[in-house]
């Protein structure tokens, strides 16, 4: 695993930012607005997860302060990617295991020999925005920043599960393994 994770600013030949303001400064650098297009996708698609609360309402009893940032990547077709996770560590630890295992790319590929070698039918599919489908088993609030253009500075609870939230991957797994269940 350790052999596989490098720390790099650069990917195929283009710099990936590390905060919103580099993300500008690329943009206006490079003449383009790749960036900033990839920053208001993911804010127009992450919309879903938070709940604005009107101005004077009070946030709910019991829930908890959390936070995010925009992470930065590029993809292989050069396309810019910006994804909102929460600040998990700037959160209490669970009180239950949250455990969700996932797939190793080695996995996949030995999969793939061993249909290929069996001459098996392969079907995939990709999930939009996977973990925005499941509903939040925690109880998170936030206050809006900036990137939430007309909503900065109001307070927002968390609904669904937002990547980077201690039980994200076990509240996926269980809202995916109640849809199959439900097909």
């Amino acid at each position: 695993v350790n052999s596989r994770v490098r720390k790099m600013n650069v990917k195929y030949g283009i710099t990936v930012p590390t905060t919103i303001d580099e993300a500008r400064r690329l943009d206006q650098e490079n003449g383009d607005t790749f960036w900033r297009d990839a920053i208001n996708k993911e804010m127009a698609n992450v919309r879903v997860v938070f709940e604005i609360i009107e101005p004077g309402k009070p946030i709910p009893v019991g829930w908890t302060k959390s936070s995010g940032h925009l992470v930065f990547d590029v993809k292989m077709d050069f396309t810019r990617k910006a994804r909102l996770v929460a600040r998990g560590d700037k959160t209490p630890e669970p009180s239950k295991s949250t455990y969700a295992g996932v797939v190793s790319r080695e996995s996949v590929q030995i999969a793939l020999t061993y249909a290929a070698l069996n001459d098996l039918d392969i079907t995939a599919a990709d999930i939009w925005n996977a973990y925005l489908q499941a509903p939040c088993s925690e109880k998170y609030y936030t206050t809006c920043g900036p990137k939430f253009g007309s909503d900065a500075g109001k307070k927002a609870i968390i609904t669904r599960a937002l990547y980077e939230l201690h039980n994200a991957g076990s509240d996926y797994r269980n809202h995916l393994r109640n849809c199959m269940w439900h097909l």
